[in-house]
């Protein structure tokens, strides 16, 4: 996949939710986007036929109602926790999902932790910094 194209990452949200309706057996990557969109239904008809799925590439969204950027969020959510990178997060995680009782909430919650850390960090022209960004996590489970 060419990490330049985004259109290439899009795909592969519909690619794997075709493969869903279809029943199709998934990777371990389709798996995850297909639950994360089993529990964004909102999302679910940008993806149900190809033509939905070429309109809505056309689109542009402003940063904060893109559904591409919340979806890619969400794996990178499952993607930390997976692996605990950055070092206690899947702690964390765990924490948030007793304090809410529900998954989504949940990486919500740590979205919004996530996205901020992220554009403030491109805004300065720098990487991400964790340890900000496991600190803002850490309060939410306090």
């Amino acid at each position: 996949m060419n990490e330049q194209d985004p259109n290439a990452l899009r795909t592969v949200y519909f690619e794997a939710w075709q493969k869903a309706l279809n029943h199709k057996p998934l990777s371990p990557m389709e798996a995850i986007i297909v639950d994360i969109l089993n529990r964004h239904p909102e999302y679910q008809p940008l993806f149900s036929t190809l033509e939905n799925f070429q309109a809505v590439l056309e689109e542009k969204f402003a940063l904060d109602h893109n559904p591409f950027f919340h979806l890619a969020l969400h794996i990178t959510i499952a993607e930390q926790t997976g692996a605990d990178k950055p070092k206690g997060i899947r702690g964390y995680y765990q924490k948030l999902l007793k304090k809410y009782g529900d998954k989504t909430v949940a990486e919500h919650k740590m979205i919004e932790c996530l996205a901020k850390v992220l554009v403030d960090s491109y805004q300065r022209g720098e990487d991400a910094n964790e340890e900000i960004y496991l600190a803002a996590i850490a309060r939410l489970v306090q």
